[in-house]
């Protein structure tokens, strides 16, 4: 396909995905985010005057131990009970029990992310765009491809799609707690791609760890574009001898592979360690030094401190775009 009808293909995916985007990864203006932890749920809240928008409460609260078993093929609520009590408390704590639009944030590990060249899939309508990325994603995915939740983003740069799918009875169960409390989770996003905008730079390849308990993501990103989106699991990311490894492998694979000629900058949400001793340990694999991430992006929010990693992905889906 020659560079025109390539630039033509991604141009009129971009018109036709619109309605697919909605649910993972395009946000829809809201004031309320909460984001789903391996262990805690956390909640922003923010206000808005004209153009400028404020960090009007946060909170956090632990689930009850078992609570949650994250999984891509499996309902992830284990204690639908204690779910809901810990969901209405913690809304409760940030003066958010009114109901209404919300946005959910979830953690990596329950979606798949893929990227896929946008010439392999050509479509001419959302019902055949839709078939084809399905296609594509059916020995990829550990579920019935027929069963998920879609959304594709078209790229910036390199004619790639940003695509995540997400096993249907895995979102229903988060949903249904929200709908519960009177709440409509218009966006839905996994934290990794939410906090990957913080990463992106406008030129040059840059990097976001996500490293949580259970879990590490590591994203890369070239010209604010995500090439590579890598999600480790399981108890070895307890451990700092192996995530630093994994870490040295997927930047191995990016110079090999992805033609990268090392990382300007990478930024780091660390919920597991504290930040500063997660920075320390990543920044010899990473080849340079993780600046801690800063969940409220220079807005005048109370806590900078380590307690607002566990904020963080519900604040960048909230503040994408927004002036302080």
């Amino acid at each position: 396909m020659s560079g025109g009808a390539l630039e033509r293909t991604t141009a009129a995916i971009a018109r036709r995905a619109g309605r697919l985007r909605r649910r993972l990864l395009d946000p829809e203006p809201t004031l309320l985010a909460v984001e789903v932890r391996p262990r805690s749920l956390g909640v922003v809240r923010l206000s808005r005057e004209g153009e400028r928008s404020a960090v009007t409460a946060g909170a956090s609260l632990d689930l009850p131990p078992g609570t949650l078993a994250l999984s891509m093929t499996q309902p992830n609520i284990v204690d639908a009970p204690a779910f809901s009590r810990t969901l209405r408390d913690v809304l409760e704590r940030a003066g958010a029990l009114e109901g209404g639009g919300i946005a959910l944030v979830l953690p990596d590990p329950v979606a798949r992310v893929a990227l896929v060249p946008a010439a392999d899939v050509a479509a001419r309508g959302r019902t055949e765009l839709d078939e084809m990325l399905r296609f594509r994603l059916k020995k990829v995915v550990p579920f019935d491809v027929r069963e998920a939740r879609l959304a594709v983003l078209p790229g910036r740069s390199a004619g790639l799609l940003l695509v995540a799918a997400i096993f249907r009875p895995v979102l229903d169960g988060y949903e249904q707690a929200l709908r519960e409390l009177g709440f409509e989770p218009g966006q839905v996003e996994v934290a990794g791609l939410a906090l990957a905008e913080r990463a992106a730079l406008p030129s040059g390849d840059s990097a976001l760890v996500n490293w949580d308990h259970g879990y590490v993501s590591i994203v890369i990103l070239r010209d604010g574009w995500p090439i590579l989106v890598r999600t480790l699991v399981g108890d070895f990311t307890a451990s700092a001898e192996p995530v630093v490894r994994e870490a040295a492998n997927t930047v191995l694979y990016y110079r090999e592979r992805l033609a990268g000629t090392g990382l300007l900058s990478a930024v780091l949400r660390s919920a597991f360690l504290p930040p500063d001793d997660a920075a320390a340990l990543l920044r010899e694999p990473l080849g340079v030094a993780p600046t801690v991430l800063d969940p409220w992006a220079g807005l005048a929010a109370g806590d900078h401190g380590p307690a607002a990693q566990a904020l963080a992905g519900a604040a960048a889906a909230l503040l994408r775009g927004v002036a302080a």
